[in-house]
C-alpha cells in the first residue's frame, strides 16, 4: 500500500470537491471546474437523537451522486439523525457546532450525508499527517460485520478520519497514519457556516490486506447489520481537538475508545 504514503498523488486525485452554493461566502477547490447549486436549508425536517446509536439506512434505487448537495431522492425520504452527544471537551454552543446526518446504501456502497454547523473550519492536516486528529474532521467508525474487537493496528474495523482536504485517514498495520482514499469518496459544500459532507464508502471485511491491490469490497444486502458510529472533531484554531461530538451517548473509556475498540460502536441495519 505504498501509494497511500504519498501526499502528492492523493492531492492531485483527491475525491473532494468544494463546490459553489447559493451564498456569497461559498468557496471551491481549483479541482472543481463546474458550478453546482445546492438545496436550500432543511431545518424544518424531523431530527432523531438516539442515545443507543442504533440507526437504519434506507436502500437507494440508484447510486447516490456524491456532489455534496443532497439532491438525491433517497435523502429527501429520510429524517435526520443527531450527532450532538458530547464525548470530549466543554459544552458547546449550537452556533459553534451542531451536527446531524442521514444514511443510505446500495449493493456497492454505504452512503452518508453529514450536515455540520461550524463557525471556524480548521484544516485537518495543517500540522501534517501525524497530527490528523487535531484539526476539524468527520470520523466514520465502520465494523463491516459488527464482530467487535481491537482494530487499532489491524483491519477488523476502520476509524476513517475524513479530512477537510478530502482524505480518509486511519492507522496502518505498520502503526502509522495513512490514506485510505480508495475506500471513501467525499465532497463538501458550504453555505455560510453550514457544511454538507456527502460520502460513498466501500465496506471491507476483516480479511482486508493493505499490501494487496485486489481487495474486494463486501456486497451489501437487506437486513445486514454494520457496526457504526459517527463523530466530529471540532478545532476552532487552537491546534487541539476542543470538542468531540458523537452519534451515540457513550463511546467507551472516556468516550475516546472507538479508534481502538469496535465493541463501543453503535450499529446500522440496512433496510428497504
Amino acid at each position: 500500500m505504498k501509494k497511500l504514503y504519498s501526499f502528492i498523488v492523493p492531492f492531485v486525485l483527491t475525491s473532494l470537491l468544494l463546490v459553489i452554493c447559493d451564498d456569497d461566502n461559498s468557496e471551491k477547490f481549483l479541482l472543481a471546474p463546474r458550478l453546482v447549486t445546492c438545496q436550500s436549508d432543511s431545518s424544518d425536517d424531523v431530527e432523531l437523537a438516539l442515545a443507543n446509536g442504533e440507526f437504519e439506512a434506507l436502500k437507494t434505487a440508484v447510486a447516490v451522486e456524491v456532489d455534496g448537495c443532497s439532491k438525491d431522492s433517497v435523502w429527501a425520504a429520510q429524517d435526520w439523525y443527531g450527532m450532538n452527544y458530547r464525548w470530549m471537551g466543554a459544552d458547546v454552543d449550537s452556533a459553534d457546532y451542531y451536527g446531524r446526518f442521514k444514511l443510505a446504501w446500495d449493493a456497492d456502497k454505504f452512503y452518508l450525508l453529514v450536515e455540520v454547523v461550524d463557525d471556524s473550519l480548521s484544516p485537518t492536516l495543517a500540522n501534517g499527517l501525524a497530527n490528523y486528529w487535531k484539526g476539524d474532521y468527520v470520523e466514520v467508525f465502520i465494523d463491516e460485520d459488527q464482530s467487535g474487537g481491537n482494530h487499532q493496528y489491524n483491519h477488523q474495523a476502520f476509524a476513517y478520519h475524513v479530512s477537510t482536504e478530502g482524505h480518509a485517514i486511519d492507522q496502518s498495520t505498520q502503526q502509522e497514519p495513512v490514506f485510505f482514499d480508495d475506500h471513501v469518496t467525499v465532497m463538501r459544500t458550504r453555505e455560510g457556516n453550514r457544511y454538507l459532507w456527502e460520502m460513498a464508502i466501500k465496506l471491507y471485511d476483516d480479511q482486508y490486506d493493505e499490501d494487496r491491490a485486489d481487495n474486494a469490497p463486501v456486497t451489501l444486502g437487506k437486513g445486514k447489520t454494520i457496526g457504526f458510529s459517527l463523530a466530529y472533531g471540532d478545532n476552532d484554531g487552537e491546534n487541539i481537538r476542543e470538542n468531540f461530538m458523537g452519534s451515540r451517548e457513550t463511546h467507551g473509556l472516556n468516550n475516546d475508545e472507538g479508534y481502538i475498540n469496535s465493541e463501543v460502536f453503535g450499529s446500522v441495519v440496512l433496510v428497504e
